[in-house]
């Protein structure tokens, strides 16, 4: 079940909707003014997504199933302006990034493939309003393009697992730079 925690009220409950299995949810974004905000969350070993209505306190899961366990652990809305319409997720176990679109209520994943396990733990959004996503155990910097629905890696190689978990964009136009803290 969803938990809900009130920080002004100290208290909480959990919504009625229930989801079997474990490690279902790992990374959610939320988008919207204030409380009516939507949380959207990305499944890890869920085989859908799951939507949060936090205005009419309520859950459901998005109709398009994926199959796989530890799929994604990090997810970035795409601003253009205040508000936004996706959020891409940095495929983890997956094999492709996933788009939400939240206009629609639906979801589906990008073309490009990738393999490998734990790739990207940690993407931030930069200039241009791309999605970068630095290499967990994946050898390459991964790029989505928020406009073309697109994604590449980049071209420089990085060696190693467990490398980058966590990042930020930093700067005046748009967060120019992503800085990432090494993980081990």
């Amino acid at each position: 079940k969803v938990l809900k925690i009130d920080t002004y009220a100290g208290s909480s409950n959990q919504l009625t909707e229930t989801y079997s299995g474990t490690d279902q949810y790992k990374s959610c974004v939320a988008v919207g003014p204030d409380a009516s905000a939507t949380v959207w969350c990305a499944p890890y070993s869920a085989d859908k997504v799951l939507k949060i209505d936090t205005s009419a306190d309520s859950s459901t899961q998005l109709a398009e199933t994926y199959s796989g366990s530890t799929l994604y652990t990090s997810c970035f809305s795409a601003q253009s302006g205040f508000f936004t319409r996706h959020i891409f997720c940095a495929p983890y176990s997956a094999d492709k990034v996933l788009k939400i679109d939240m206009g629609t209520g639906s979801s589906t994943q990008l073309t490009e493939t990738y393999s490998g396990s734990n790739l990207y733990a940690s993407c931030v959004s930069g200039i241009s309003n791309n999605v970068w996503c630095a290499p967990y155990s994946a050898d390459k910097v991964l790029k989505i393009d928020t406009y073309a629905g697109s994604s590449n890696q980049l071209t420089e190689t990085y060696s190693g697992t467990d490398q980058y978990k966590s990042c930020v964009a930093v700067g005046p136009d748009a967060s120019a730079t992503v800085w990432c803290a090494p993980y081990s």
